[in-house]
C-alpha cells in the first residue's frame, strides 16, 4: 500500500469514527456519564494525535523538544483562554436568563440531535485541524 493510499484510508477511518462519536454524542444528555465519556474519548483521540506528532517531530525529524510546539498554536490558546474567561464571567454574573453562558447557548441550540451531532463533529474536526497545522 502506498503512502497516499494509507493516508486516504486513515482519513476515511478517522472520519467514520468522528461521525460515529458525533452520533453517540447527539444521543446523550449533557452532564451525564455518557456525555462525559464520549467527550473524553474525543479529547483523548486528539491528545493521542498530538503526542504521536510531537514524538515524530522530536525523535524522527530531530526538532529540539523546546521548539516542538508550533508557534501558530498560541493564537488558538489565547482564543481558548478568552472564551473560558467569557464563560466564567457570564456564569458568575447572575441568572443565565440575563447573562447566558456559552454552554447554555449551546445547549439551547442543540435541542435537535442532528444539530448536536453537527456541532460535535465540527468540534472534532477543529481539534484535528489544529493538530495537523
Amino acid at each position: 500500500m502506498t503512502d497516499r493510499a494509507r493516508h486516504r484510508a486513515t482519513a476515511v477511518v478517522g472520519l467514520g469514527a468522528a461521525i460515529g462519536l458525533s452520533a453517540w454524542a447527539a444521543a446523550t444528555v449533557p452532564f451525564t456519564p455518557g456525555a462525559d465519556t464520549v467527550t473524553a474519548i474525543g479529547i483523548g483521540l486528539v491528545a493521542l494525535e498530538v503526542a504521536v506528532r510531537w514524538r515524530r517531530r522530536v525523535l524522527v525529524v530531530g526538532v529540539d523538544p523546546d521548539q516542538a510546539a508550533p508557534a501558530r498554536w498560541w493564537p488558538w490558546l489565547a482564543l481558548a483562554a478568552a472564551l473560558l474567561a467569557l464563560e466564567l464571567a457570564s456564569f458568575f454574573s447572575g441568572p443565565r436568563v440575563d447573562h447566558p453562558t456559552i454552554s447554555s447557548l449551546y445547549d439551547s441550540a442543540t435541542r435537535w440531535r442532528a444539530v448536536k451531532a453537527a456541532f460535535f463533529l465540527g468540534w472534532l474536526c477543529l481539534g484535528a485541524a489544529l493538530v495537523r497545522s
